[in-house]
């Protein structure tokens, strides 16, 4: 039976700004085994980056985690301080960002940042330290690593810095990593290319991954199971087969239809969610998808369904899987609910 490494329990988060409290993250539990490929998907503003940076405890003010657990190996990390905390990060846990460019130093040389991680949380010497980030390198496939390694960010392409931080995030060989939309800054052959070198890098290591993004292409490239999110909160989840050809949701229903089809006939037309995201800083009382579902009923304005038990591995917080709820053609009824 594979390990749990992660499970995350009733987490809100929020910031406190002068306009008011932006309800960011309100309230979402999940659970990750060992091995797992963690997709998290939705739109901008959906909760999704600010759930992997409540995770990595790197909430700054005026933003704070107000309620909830996280518990990674036995341990609530979400009580630890940061001194505490750095011990895990980087070493246990370690998170790629989305914008190589900003998150690399570019006053320091990719050797350097490489080394400084290693020695950190490893006991290594300096030769011994080099020699690893080299080998890093060549293992995400940047050509030529005795050189490469000398050179400052600005002399890297893009998908050349996004390889040297998934090196820098894998050094330590940690239990769990966070990828906060690897892919978005780069061109479509680039992120190929970098996707399949976290499938590779995974298969290799049976690493864990939380992998978030916008994109459900590149979720179904990559995950196992896949958490669907709006508002704030979580709208479905399930296996990456659940998600995509089980889904039961209007609002994955939604994503699903806004992927771009190989055909050109005209049922294959894109079709766009109408509406906005909701506002966090006052969020509605029902379902935060309800302004913009087309099926919503007076319940889902009053009141935020549970996620309702469709299978083993599948749930759905929308009231029409409710068994007293009209029947529309697409969406399975169940008694059980969380």
């Amino acid at each position: 039976m594979k390990k749990k490494i992660l499970d995350v329990k009733n987490i809100k988060t929020s910031f406190f700004t002068h306009l008011g409290e932006v309800q960011a993250v309100r309230g979402i539990s999940f659970d990750l085994y060992e091995g797992d490929v963690l997709g998290i998907v939705g739109e901008s503003g959906s909760g999704k980056s600010v759930t992997s940076l409540t995770i990595m405890n790197l909430i700054e003010e005026p933003g704070r985690l107000k309620e909830g657990e996280i518990i990674f190996d036995d341990i609530d990390i979400s009580k630890l301080n940061n001194r505490e905390m750095s011990e895990y990060r980087g070493n246990e846990i370690a998170m790629i960002f989305q914008d190589p460019m900003t998150s690399l130093n570019p006053v320091y040389t990719i050797k350097n940042q490489m080394m400084e991680v290693i020695r950190r949380h490893t006991d290594l010497t300096k030769a011994e330290a080099f020699e690893r980030a080299k080998e890093l390198l060549d293992l995400v496939g940047i050509p030529d690593p005795e050189l490469q390694i000398h050179d400052y960010p600005h002399q890297f392409s893009g998908g050349m810095r996004q390889r040297a931080l998934i090196a820098t995030a894998i050094s330590c060989n940690p239990k769990l990593l966070i990828a906060d939309e690897p892919t978005t800054a780069l061109d479509v052959t680039i992120q190929a290319q970098i996707l399949e070198l976290l499938k590779d890098l995974q298969k290799k290591t049976n690493m864990t991954i939380i992998l978030i993004t916008h994109d459900l292409g590149v979720i179904a490239e990559v995950s196992t199971h896949v958490i669907v999110m709006y508002g704030g909160l979580i709208m479905e989840k399930g296996t990456v087969e659940d998600i995509f050809y089980r889904h039961q949701h209007p609002y994955t229903k939604g994503l699903y239809r806004s992927i771009p089809k190989t055909t050109k006939k005209d049922k294959d037309r894109l079709i766009p969610i109408e509406g906005s995201p909701p506002d966090l800083m006052n969020p509605p009382t029902g379902c935060p998808f309800s302004p913009r579902c087309p099926h919503t009923m007076k319940i889902c304005l009053e009141k935020q369904a549970p996620l309702f038990n469709l299978s083993e591995t599948h749930t759905s917080a929308c009231w029409l899987q409710h068994m007293d709820a009209p029947d529309v053609k697409g969406f399975t009824k169940t008694k059980e609910a969380k």
